[in-house]
């Protein structure tokens, strides 16, 4: 379960944050996540917890915001989103496809007592 992993970087990251901003209580941290992370979002929501358990990021509020897989086509320049992890242009039907979304994994922001 790589999701404890990633519960304790982001614990680690919004305490710092908060640290440095004189803050006493992180209250709640927005998260991005790409689709193609295969992050489980109950389970991370759920190690979050016990890794924020005595710190000043306990009880606060994890928000996952899911992006889905899309992609630009670089024989026509045809944006799209990917669909059942078909990686090909719907447009023109070229493979020769760039990810354009579907990867990030970052805090986008914490909110701070």
């Amino acid at each position: 379960m790589h999701e404890m992993g990633i519960a304790q970087n982001i614990v680690e990251i919004a305490v710092e944050a908060a640290r440095k901003e004189g803050a006493s209580k992180v209250t709640r941290i927005n998260l991005i996540s790409g689709e193609l992370r295969g992050i489980v979002p109950m389970q991370l929501t759920f190690c979050f917890g016990i890794v924020a358990k005595d710190t000043m990021a306990a009880g606060a509020y994890l928000d996952i915001e899911e992006v889905p897989v899309s992609g630009h086509c670089k024989n026509c320049n045809a944006d799209f989103s990917v669909e059942e992890y078909e990686y090909v242009c719907p447009k023109c039907g070229s493979p020769n496809i760039e990810l354009t979304g579907g990867t990030e994994l970052r805090i986008k922001d914490i909110e701070i007592e």
